[in-house]
């Protein structure tokens, strides 16, 4: 008998020994990923996420709400308005460079192209993985151009046509003729860099009050006078206006194009932002930014490998094409931009493919890039400075004045990588 379980418990103590190392070699590395978005993007995400857990056998990635002001996670998702917020504070993070090639990713940074990863390079380090860019667009309701009397395959090349096409539009008792989401973002820093204007002087000093700038907020302040321009606020709550079918054009990111295939509300076409007629060169080039991955300082070895096996999946070309596609956002590499320029998918990606052209342009020489809307306060303070002039409270040139004036206080620029414009060749 006690031989019996003698020999028991040694077959149960070798098959402990066997089966532990096989269990330990099967367990996953869980690995969290803190965002802050909501709707349409936010189911984006889940799928990015499921699709990489089904395909992955080592690690598992679960979503978590990125607390305000909390540890930095292995993995977090900012957005272009908090992007300040990281680059100002290196400590808190690994360059996402740096941890690539310290797990053996094979990865050259200079294959993202050059105006999708400055904003988020210092000391010529990628800091942050730049998966869902975007920048911004025109877009237009066909069926209300019909309605209006217009051509609705001809949108406005520039603001002045766009000015005659809202009246029209407008004088045919539609409500909404033009409306614009992140004005500061849109009518600050790309229409400057579009029309070739610095918002910035390469020593620091805001420069977003040039007789360009004026002029553009004197004409958008005088069609919402005559209701030609409807505001809604200050981020992008004028994109379920234009998504609902309510308004006829809309400026907004080139990724309201997800939302619009997914509703199909509404006939929609997409073009370049309006040109200024009498603004010589242009235009130049629009500006990309959006969300990027950053990596948590304080974390294990084994979550740092996760990390990287998670960004590598990203980038690989499949995931690339599948990020533009159903999220709406600007492919990273050559690879993942052949495709979307391929037949099977240009129609499909028509507005990824515009706002990738419209980044790559030539940028005006003597243009420093501010990136004005990425400082919240000074967001702010331009937000209100141009609703002051919208009220009638102010010239456009005043309040221009005064929010370089007001801003200078609080402006910090960026350690990314210098944005100024080199001279066409003729």
């Amino acid at each position: 008998m006690f031989q019996a379980k003698t020999a028991f418990v040694r077959r149960s103590s070798l098959l402990l020994t066997l089966l532990l190392p096989v269990s330990a070699a099967f367990a996953k590395t869980e690995l969290s990923l803190a965002h802050q978005l909501e709707g349409q993007h936010a189911k984006e995400l889940q799928h990015l996420v499921s699709r990489f857990n089904e395909s992955n056998k080592d690690v598992e990635v679960q979503l978590v709400k990125r607390a305000p002001n909390g540890k930095p996670s292995v993995l977090n998702l900012a957005t272009r308005t908090d992007l300040a917020n990281y680059l100002n504070n290196p400590n808190a993070y690994v360059s996402v460079e740096k941890l690539l090639a310290d797990n053996k990713v094979k990865f050259n940074p200079k294959t993202i192209a050059e105006p999708l990863r400055n904003s988020v390079t210092v000391n010529n380090q990628l800091q942050a993985l730049p998966v869902a860019f975007t920048t911004p667009v025109l877009f237009w309701n066909k069926e209300l151009f019909k309605q209006a009397g217009l051509d609705p395959n001809k949108p406005p090349k520039t603001w002045e046509e766009m000015q005659d096409m809202t009246g029209k539009i407008v004088n045919s008792r539609i409500n909404c003729g033009y409306t614009t989401s992140w004005p500061v973002w849109v009518h600050i820093d790309n229409v400057s860099a579009w029309s070739g204007a610095p918002t910035v002087t390469t020593d620091g000093k805001l420069a977003f009050n040039t007789l360009i700038q004026v002029r553009h907020l004197a004409r958008l302040t005088s069609w919402y006078k005559t209701e030609y321009f409807t505001s809604f606020g200050r981020a992008n709550e004028a994109d379920a206006h234009f998504t609902k079918g309510e308004c006829a054009m809309i400026t907004t990111n080139a990724d309201l194009v997800s939302e619009l295939q997914a509703e199909k509300n509404i006939d929609f076409g997409v073009a370049p932002l309006p040109v200024i007629d009498d603004n010589a060169g242009a235009p130049f080039n629009t500006l990309a930014s959006g969300a990027a991955f950053w990596v948590g300082q304080g974390h294990s070895k084994d979550e740092y490998k996760a990390a990287a096996k998670f960004l590598e999946y990203t980038l690989t070309p499949q995931t690339q094409l599948v990020i533009a596609r159903q999220g709406g956002f600007l492919p990273l590499t050559p690879a993942a931009q052949a495709g979307a320029q391929s037949k099977l998918l240009r129609d499909e990606l028509k507005a990824q493919d515009l706002g990738l052209v419209n980044v790559m342009k030539p940028a005006a020489a003597g243009a420093t890039v501010g990136w004005i809307s990425f400082n919240p306060q000074l967001r702010q303070i331009v937000d209100e400075e141009m609703e002051a002039v919208f009220m009638g409270k102010k010239s456009a040139k005043s309040a221009l004045d005064a929010a370089v004036a007001r801003g200078q206080a609080v402006y910090k620029s960026l350690p990314t990588v210098a944005s100024t414009g080199k001279a066409r060749r003729k």
